[in-house]
């Protein structure tokens, strides 16, 4: 094998260049490493159904909202919009996320979009 770096010939076992130095990444996997990668592979994983926003920009809210609390999620029936129109007044869109963090995102989502908590805003200077 050879270094991306310094081009230098080595062992596909060392962990470092001889040459350079530079962290080198192994050519295989070991078993353990390949038996992780397959496990996440075969892993199914479930979709439920969050809550369903009328309006397709608030919906890519809801989904930025989550997605940085680490949530897994997808906006459902976002696609159609584009051909149809109309579907964004029927509640056609639909949140989704994993079913495993469902309990987390509706928490989220309460706190932030049903909220009865008047909000004081700080007057600018």
């Amino acid at each position: 094998m050879l270094c991306p770096i310094c081009a230098g010939e080595y062992q596909t076992s060392l962990e470092d260049c001889p040459g350079c130095g530079c962290e080198l990444v192994p050519g295989t996997f070991d078993k353990r490493t390949s038996a992780e990668i397959e496990a996440i592979a075969g892993r199914r994983t479930e979709y439920v159904e969050l809550c369903r926003p009328r309006l397709y920009p608030v919906a890519m809210l809801i989904k930025q909202m989550l997605e940085q609390n680490c949530v897994s999620v997808f906006v459902q029936g976002g696609h159609s919009l584009s051909v149809m129109p109309q579907l964004a007044y029927i509640g056609e869109l639909r949140v989704l996320v994993e079913k495993e963090q469902l309990e987390f995102a509706q928490s989220l989502y309460k706190a932030y979009f049903e909220s009865n908590e008047e909000i004081d805003y700080l007057a600018e200077d």
